[in-house]
């Protein structure tokens, strides 16, 4: 939001200079931006008249001007413009004046004829964001003038950027009373002038039937107004808080609107079709709003309608059929109060957004309300003419002005601080609207209706350290008793370590993208108000969010990626549904370049596999890989179940060609995840000593039925060679030559060793004899010679 620095002094007798009311800003607890000068940026632009203009002998477009800027020769300057004439004013750009789009004005010879300067529209001004010709001064305009000066450009604009629950800082009036209040100065209050009303104008007719979501309409018909642009300050005022005028009657709303904080709208009262509702739309009806985008309105947006047509969404923006331009004559004023919640919704189901949205949704002043009717009413009535009628209210403005009553402790605020809270303090927070009653150390505070932020004994302690300065509080921790530390959890950590990169994703997905790795069911948690259609579920699975960090960075001439998150998946409706934490891996590409010493290699399931079983290795954990090929978006043969112990933590497996084909994807895609809630504690690591006698090595080749796992093979292999088991393997697989059909060759190893002393060819040849007779006995498989 932009100030001009001599509005706001309008507000508060403000002596400081701009510089230092941005740091005092600053102190309160506003951000601002920075500073700019408006002036210093036209500065060596003067007043010019156009006292002879001929055409260019070499250019139809081009005209050659002499230029009277008071001194004692005429400037000759070559000029492209055509909607001037002799005898007209206009800003002239000397040699060596820097304009704020860049240009440095040189002497220069165009078609053969040399220029001095330049003439300048308000576009080159940084008035306008466009222009079509140069900016035409009035007759009485002083030659030789500084322009920044007649003009009465702003000397300094205060660019803040209002944090969202400062709603009641969105206008001059909000920063002049934490100023006024801050310095100990008086807040000059708005104009009391009522505005004369004429009886023969008949007020509007209103109903509201969505009470919940507007608790205040008020409305009043001025008739006879003439629509002209409006004056040059109104203009200039405007231009410098960074608004583009429009029109007389919608320059005046805009202009109290950044005064005093009270969004309002005009209609043309003559293309409305009978009396004024406020109401929720009808799923289906349509809108046509002032920039001419149609919206599809859904059941819960509120609107204002006539009775055959929605005329605005309220407290966003007006119809375009009902617009106010230069053939208006007569208009309906509304100013209302609507509840921030509805307003936010609105905005966001109908994508639109304005000055007036931002304001709304963020609470505006009720007491505003009929102080911003009489400003409008006034200023239009007075700088276009027309009647006024009285105005029309629907609801009690009196129930929507009255305090809040919040009882705090003081000890509670000064421990919460970490400093006594002086008691000047008190008189600033006094200043600035609240009610303060001392009974003890307990505080009864008022908060005023323009502080619909301030709720909570927290909220009163941020007003204080605002008022009292951030910087004035030391930085002290504060005595905390002895407790446990907390166990860290490294999961996320230790992935990284292993040569993946954290990404951290929105847990709100789109419902195509959930339909990827989960069926269709009625589990899903469906947001009742979303961003958007890409963001309209909470996610059931990991993997649409990093297959779209993977697209996104492969996109990007990335050869290859290894993501992990940690996050949370959302089952089951809103009011009963449960939360898993969850590890997730992706791998795609390269994981290895060509190098002198090795060639490049793509991914694979056993690299995702493996680096899977070194992060449970960590954490004491060993896991089982079963095959599993009914796993929603992931290719059967490729994928398998992770068990810890009896339970199935997650699954790792290879993406569906074509779901990652969907996402850009050409190489092979493999990920996977676990659910971290299942996880028990491991195994913690011990140090073991260097055995002291030897281990013996032994292989054995079995035929296997092709439908065995490798996973259940060893399982067997681990329980027949019982406690003397230091390693077992599957070590080679044939099924060529010789080979039975069905059958597969399968070569085990495993190492045994004793602790105490040497095994004997005895021991060994008992423990293949138990492993030969496991093989028969669980797969019928035949000891290979």
């Amino acid at each position: 939001m932009k100030i001009p620095f001599s509005w706001l002094k309008e507000h508060c007798p403000i002596e400081k200079t701009p510089q230092d009311v941005a740091d005092d800003l600053v102190r309160l607890g506003h951000e601002v931006e920075g500073i700019e000068t408006p002036r210093a940026g036209v500065k060596g632009v003067r007043v010019g008249h156009i006292v002879e203009m001929k055409p260019h002998p070499d250019a139809d477009k081009l005209k050659l001007l002499k230029i009277d800027l008071g001194d004692v020769d005429h400037l000759a300057i070559v000029c492209g413009a055509s909607n001037m004439v002799e005898g007209d004013k206009v800003p002239v750009a000397t040699v060596g004046t820097s304009l704020p789009n860049g240009l440095k004005i040189k002497k220069g010879k165009i078609r053969g004829e040399v220029s001095f300067g330049m003439c300048c529209s308000e576009a080159e001004l940084g008035l306008a964001e466009d222009a079509d010709g140069l900016l035409i001064l009035p007759k009485d305009a002083p030659v030789g003038e500084e322009v920044g000066e007649y003009l009465e450009l702003e000397e300094a604009v205060l660019d803040l950027d209002i944090t969202p629950n400062r709603g009641d800082c969105m206008s001059l009036r909000g920063i002049a009373r934490d100023l006024a209040a801050d310095y100990a100065l008086p807040l000059i209050e708005p104009g009391d002038e009522v505005v004369t009303t004429d009886d023969s104008v008949v007020a509007p007719t209103v109903a509201v039937t969505a009470s919940e979501d507007c608790t205040l309409y008020t409305a009043c018909r001025i008739e006879g107004v003439k629509v002209v642009d409006s004056p040059e300050w109104l203009q200039t005022r405007l231009i410098a808080a960074g608004l583009r005028p429009i029109n007389g009657v919608v320059d005046v709303i805009n202009y109290t609107m950044l005064d005093l904080g009270q969004p309002m709208h005009a209609f043309d009262a003559d293309t409305l079709d009978g009396s004024i509702t406020v109401r929720l739309a009808k799923a289906g009806e349509t809108f046509t709003s002032l920039e001419g985008k149609e919206v599809s309105l859904q059941a819960e947006d509120l609107v204002i309608a006539d009775d055959a047509h929605v005329i605005a969404l309220a407290g966003i923006m007006g119809s375009e059929p009902t617009g106010v331009t230069e053939k208006t004559s007569n208009i309906i004023l509304e100013s209302a109060a609507f509840r921030p919640a509805r307003i936010s919704i609105t905005r966001r189901t109908c994508g639109l957004v304005s000055d007036s949205s931002m304001r709304f949704e963020r609470g505006v002043d009720p007491a505003m309300i009929a102080v911003a009717m009489d400003q409008v009413a006034q200023m239009i009535v007075s700088l276009f003419g027309g009647q006024v009628s009285k105005t029309t209210a629907v609801g009690d403005a009196d129930s929507l002005i009255k305090d809040t009553q919040i009882k705090v402790n003081m000890q509670r605020i000064e421990s919460r601080l970490g400093i006594e809270v002086p008691k000047t303090a008190d008189a600033v927070l006094e200043r600035m609207g609240f009610g303060i009653e001392h009974d003890g150390d307990i505080l009864n505070f008022s908060v005023p209706s323009h502080r619909p932020d301030v709720r909570l004994a927290e909220d009163i302690s941020e007003e204080y350290a605002r008022v009292i300065g951030f910087d004035n509080i030391p930085a002290v921790l504060p005595p905390l008793t002895t407790i446990q530390p907390s166990k860290v959890d490294t999961g996320i950590a230790d992935a990284v370590r292993l040569g993946f990169v954290q990404v951290i994703n929105y847990a709100f997905i789109s419902k195509d993208e959930q339909r990827l790795f989960v069926p269709v069911d009625d589990k899903d948690l469906i947001l009742p108000n979303p961003i958007s259609e890409a963001m309209s579920v909470m996610r059931r699975s990991m993997f649409p969010s990093l297959l779209n960090t993977a697209k996104y960075n492969m996109n990007r001439q990335q050869t290859g990626v290894a993501l992990v998150e940690q996050g949370r998946i959302y089952t089951g409706p809103l009011d009963e549904h449960t939360e898993t934490n969850m590890l997730a891996w992706l791998m795609t590409g390269d994981v290895q370049q060509d190098t002198w010493y090795a060639k490049s290699r793509k991914a694979d399931f056993f690299d995702l596999k493996g680096a899977i079983e070194s992060w449970l290795q960590g954490r004491g954990l060993t896991a089982r890989f079963m095959a599993d090929d009914d796993v929603q978006g992931l290719q059967a043969g490729q994928t398998a179940k992770i068990f810890i112990g009896k339970s199935v933590a997650g699954y790792v497996g290879k993406v569906d060609g074509d779901l990652a084909g969907g996402f850009d994807l050409s190489d092979d895609v493999f990920v996977a995840s676990i659910n971290l809630d299942v996880l028990h504690t491991g195994k913690k690591a011990k140090f073991q000593p260097i055995p002291e006698f030897p281990s013996i090595e032994r292989d054995l080749v079995f035929l296997f039925d092709k439908g065995v796992t490798s996973d259940v093979i060893l399982q067997t292999v681990r329980k027949a060679c019982g406690q003397q088991l230091v390693d077992a393997s599957i070590f080679d697989l044939y099924d060529g030559q010789g080979v039975p059909e069905g059958k597969v060759s399968l070569g085990i190893r495993f190492v045994l060793q004793d602790a105490k002393r040497t095994l004997t060819q005895e021991d060994s040849d008992k423990v293949m004899q138990a492993v030969i007779d496991a093989m028969a006995t669980k797969f019928k498989a035949e000891l290979r010679g």
